[in-house]
């Protein structure tokens, strides 16, 4: 750029090289002592402007386009009203639940014991849970799933009064298809959820109770003490990683030929998919990996794939990739990977995992991470 301040006229220029910029400039003939007189007099005006520049240039580039996505992903944590007791009744629609407590998940509800009683004294029985909630119009004809990363122990859940499912075990995320059971439009829904953390809870299918669920070993933090997500998505959709009562698999990463010393690999990603249009649906399926810089640095296109109505198909895409920050002890690198699947070239369904990669081996007795061995301390 040129620039003539007065009597000063010079060649202005910021060059940015990688995360670095540099600040040039080069005076005209005869304007050095008028340049280094206004340089002086504007000093704070050219920092301000340098430093501008170099945020700006040092500020990742978003590649990524996901415009047309039609999945989301909210967080469902807020406004639950707790009653700690059984009561008869409790999923209708209509129950009267203005005395109940408000809380926020996650959070067991008889979390306060934490420290305070040993936990073979934790409290234990039965909860409910109740929350209301409203779907725009615009969400109709999408499907609505309901995720659950964790309840204690056993539970039974309701959506505007229908029995939707139960889930037990106490450890593992779960979640519900809730499609047809919600209202659009902004009438209202509400969720009831009836938990019960027994410490002699009996399995309702085999009725035995679950052997690693000991006083000895486990405290007995009851209700919901983990998240719960309502998720959105096209009815052409990538499923999932919820086996538990969805039985879907959803998307799974991993790498293959690894070279530590070349630092490349090959990465693989396979995404169950699933149709639950009246129509084939035709779509395209792409992978995009993005580091911590925010750069995409491989791209994997993966096949053209057909499926027929409520047909279900896993779709895999390969591709070696180079300059891999490996994960490690103390170096905890991650990657976004976004798999997306393209129907008439927009993203309809967009799944954003974010995971990190190394190679790990076990032989002659020690441990390997990255080729190197490293010593590992702990108990069984």
């Amino acid at each position: 750029m040129y620039y003539s301040w007065g009597k000063a006229c010079f060649i202005f220029a910021i060059v940015t090289v990688g995360k670095e910029s540099r600040l040039l400039w080069v005076p005209l003939p005869g304007s050095r002592k008028l340049l280094i007189n206004t340089i002086m007099r504007h000093a704070k005006l050219l920092f301000s402007a340098f430093l501008v520049v170099h945020l700006l240039a040092s500020f990742p580039l978003l590649a990524l386009d996901f415009k047309e996505n039609r999945r989301a992903k909210y967080n469902f944590n807020s406004e639950w009203l707790l009653h700690t007791g059984d009561l008869p009744g409790a999923e209708q629609v209509r129950f009267n639940d203005r005395s109940w407590e408000m809380v926020t998940l996650p959070g067991a509800y008889n979390e306060d014991e934490a420290f305070r009683v040993a936990i073979d004294e934790h409290t234990g029985g039965i909860v409910w849970y109740r929350k209301y909630f409203r779907l725009p119009g615009k969400e109709s004809g999408k499907k609505i799933f309901l995720e659950f990363e964790g309840i204690r122990f056993g539970g039974e859940f309701y959506v505007n009064g229908q029995k939707i499912g139960i889930h037990e075990n106490g450890v593992m995320a779960f979640g519900f298809d809730i499609t047809d059971y919600v209202n659009f439009g902004g009438k209202e829904n509400v969720i009831a959820v009836r938990i019960d953390n027994s410490w002699d809870y009996k399995e309702s299918a085999t009725n035995t109770r679950y052997q690693w669920n000991d006083k000895n070993f486990n405290a007995n933090y009851g209700g919901i003490p983990k998240n719960v997500y309502l998720r959105v998505t096209d009815k052409l959709y990538q499923t999932l990683p919820l086996y538990t009562n969805l039985q879907t698999t959803g998307t799974y990463i991993y790498a293959r030929q690894i070279h530590i010393a070349e630092a490349s690999a090959t990465i693989h990603t396979e995404s169950e998919v699933r149709n639950e249009y009246s129509t084939e649906q035709e779509f395209r399926f792409e992978v995009q990996i993005e580091d911590m810089d925010g750069k995409i640095v491989k791209k994997i296109d993966g096949p053209a794939t057909r499926l027929r109505p409520c047909e279900t198909q896993t779709v895999k895409a390969q591709g070696k990739m180079e300059n891999i920050h490996f994960w490690s002890w103390g170096y905890g690198y991650l990657y976004n990977v976004y798999t997306t699947l393209y129907v008439n070239d927009k993203p309809v369904d967009v799944v954003k995992t974010r995971t990190g990669f190394r190679k790990t081996a076990f032989r002659d007795g020690m441990v390997y991470l990255n080729d190197r061995v490293i010593q590992l301390k702990g108990y069984t």
